[in-house]
C-alpha cells in the first residue's frame, strides 16, 4: 500500500500524480505521453528560436552600409598633398639636388632600369651632384641617359665618378619653373575638388539612412577639410616660387 508521502515522492520524481488506485501500467503510459508532449513543445520552442534568430541575421544583413569613409576621404586629400610636395623635389631650382635625377630611366638591353636602382647619387657641393655607378659596366649607359634626359645636364665621368654640374637658372629658365608650380598648383586643387565631391555624392547616398543633423556635421567637416588642404596648396606653391626666383 502506498502511502500519502510516498505518493508525493513519486510524483516529484516521476513528474506525474500517482494515486494508489492507478495500475502501475497505466502511470507507465500517462508519462510517456506527457514526455511526449514535453519534447514536442521544446523542438516548438527551437524551432521559433531559431526563427528568431534567422529574422535577426536577415534584418542585420539588411542594413545598408554606410557609403561615406571621413578616413579615406582624408587619406586621398592628404596623398594629393605629399605628391604636390614630391612633384617640386624634381624641380631644378639652381642648387645640387639628387631627386632631380630621380625622372631619370636607364636602358638596359632593352629594359629602363631607375637611376636608383643603379646608382648612388650625393651632393659634392652646391652646384655639383656626383653619380657612384654600381656596376661600372653600366656607368657609360647612366651617363648617356643623364645627358638625354631632357633637364639640360651635361656629366662628365671622372674616373669611376659621373660629375653632374648644375648650372644656375636663367631668368628665363625660372620664369618656365614659376609657371610650371602655378599649373601643379591648378592640378591638385582640382584633385582636392573632386575627392570633395565624391564624400558629398557619398553622403548624399548615406542621407537615406543616417539622421540629417548627422549628414550636415559630415558636410561641413569635408568643406573644412577641403578649405585645410586647398590652403596647405597655396602656401607650398608661394614657398616653391620663392625658392625659384631666389
Amino acid at each position: 500500500m502506498t502511502t500519502p508521502a510516498l505518493s508525493r515522492l513519486l510524483t516529484r520524481h516521476v513528474g506525474i500524480l500517482y494515486t494508489p488506485t492507478e495500475s502501475f501500467a497505466a502511470r507507465w503510459q500517462l508519462q510517456q505521453q506527457q514526455q511526449q508532449q514535453r519534447g514536442y513543445a521544446k523542438k516548438k520552442n527551437n524551432k521559433k528560436g531559431g526563427a528568431t534568430v534567422a529574422e535577426s541575421s536577415s534584418e542585420a544583413s539588411g542594413d545598408i552600409a554606410r557609403a561615406f569613409d571621413e578616413k579615406k576621404l582624408q587619406e586621398r586629400m592628404d596623398g594629393t598633398i605629399a605628391s604636390l610636395k614630391e612633384s617640386f623635389k624634381t624641380l631644378r631650382v639652381g642648387r645640387a639636388n639628387p631627386a632631380i635625377l630621380d625622372s631619370v630611366r636607364v636602358r638596359i638591353d632593352g629594359s629602363n632600369y631607375s637611376l636608383r636602382d643603379l646608382a648612388q647619387v650625393t651632393i659634392r657641393d652646391p652646384q655639383t651632384l656626383l653619380v657612384s655607378v654600381h656596376d661600372s659596366e653600366f656607368r657609360s649607359a647612366v651617363d648617356k641617359s643623364i645627358r638625354e634626359s631632357g633637364l639640360n645636364l651635361n656629366p662628365v665621368i671622372d674616373n669611376e665618378m659621373i660629375r653632374v654640374p648644375v648650372p644656375k637658372p636663367t631668368k628665363e629658365s625660372r620664369d618656365k619653373m614659376a609657371k610650371s608650380v602655378s599649373q601643379m598648383s591648378e592640378q591638385m586643387k582640382s584633385k582636392i575638388r573632386n575627392i570633395r565631391q565624391d564624400g558629398m555624392k557619398q553622403l548624399k547616398q548615406d542621407s537615406k539612412v543616417a539622421p540629417a543633423d548627422e549628414i550636415k556635421k559630415l558636410e561641413k567637416m569635408v568643406q573644412t577639410l577641403t578649405d585645410k588642404h586647398n590652403k596647405n596648396i597655396d602656401e607650398l606653391i608661394k614657398a616653391k616660387v620663392k625658392e625659384i626666383q631666389s
